[in-house]
Formats: C-alpha cells, sequence, structure tokens
C-alpha cells in the first residue's frame, strides 16, 4: 500500500477502517454506514480539492502515520450533508470533526511510534496543528 498516493482503493478503505474500529478512533455515529467504495471516493489525500495537488502530496506525506484519520474527515466533509439534513454548515460540527482529526492523529502518532523517538514527537507536533490549520482555513472548503 503506497503511502503518499491522493486516492485509496475499495481494498485499503476496508483496511483503513479495519484499523480504526480496532484503535477506537473517533467517528461521527454515521460512519460504519459508509460503503468501502463510498470511503475510497472521498478520501483526497491532506487536504481540500483546492488545494494544489504538489502541496497536498507533501501534506499527505506528512501525516502518513495518520491515514485513518484523514478518512474519518474527509468522509465527513463529503458525507456531512447527507447524514446531517439540517444546518451541516453548524461551526460546531465544523470545529469537532477538526478536533477529532487532530485527537486520532495525536493517538496514531502515539500508537505507532516509540516515546522515546523524536519522530514521535515530531508526529504529534504535525497532528495538533493539521487540527488548527484545519480551524483557521477549512471553513470555506467546509462549506
Amino acid at each position: 500500500m503506497y503511502q503518499n498516493k491522493l486516492k485509496i482503493t475499495s481494498a485499503e478503505a476496508h483496511i483503513l477502517r479495519d484499523n480504526i474500529k480496532e484503535m477506537g478512533l473517533k467517528t461521527p455515529e454515521w460512519f460504519d454506514l459508509l460503503t468501502y467504495d463510498e470511503l475510497a471516493a472521498c478520501y483526497n489525500g491532506v487536504g481540500s480539492d483546492n488545494t494544489p495537488k504538489p502541496l497536498r502530496k507533501v501534506l499527505t506525506r506528512l501525516m502518513r502515520f495518520a491515514r485513518e484519520a484523514v478518512l474519518i474527515h474527509d468522509a465527513e466533509y463529503h458525507y456531512a450533508s447527507r447524514f446531517w439534513a439540517v444546518n451541516y454548515f453548524h461551526m460546531e460540527k465544523f470545529h469537532t470533526s477538526n478536533k477529532n482529526l487532530g485527537e486520532n492523529a495525536s493517538l496514531l502518532a502515539k500508537e505507532r511510534t516509540p516515546w522515546y523517538s523524536p519522530l514521535r514527537y515530531w508526529r504529534l507536533f504535525v497532528a495538533r496543528h493539521a487540527h488548527y490549520i484545519c480551524d483557521e482555513w477549512g471553513y470555506d472548503a467546509w462549506i
């Protein structure tokens, strides 16, 4: 599984969803209702569709340790209107989604990197800032 690409297959979505369940990551209550094809279709790496492709590739590489968190976040963005029919543009849902991205990515950084590794702390830094960057620059893409 090549971890820096901007699209995934249904089989990769299946593996990522299994990892999400196994690790107990925070997901919206409707996440399990999505098919593997729907999950694969919504994944676009890190960044919105308006983010230039070279920049999305760099951001995706930085967050490669947390692909599951990115998949959850992309699913919330793409399918929010289907499951939150009334006022899914609400700022609370937007901030909750970004907060969950940061928390899930932090959990994955801790789980996948030994405590004594400097890489662990770099990944925690990236995870925390992913949350803040999405809060700062992501609302236009959300709506």
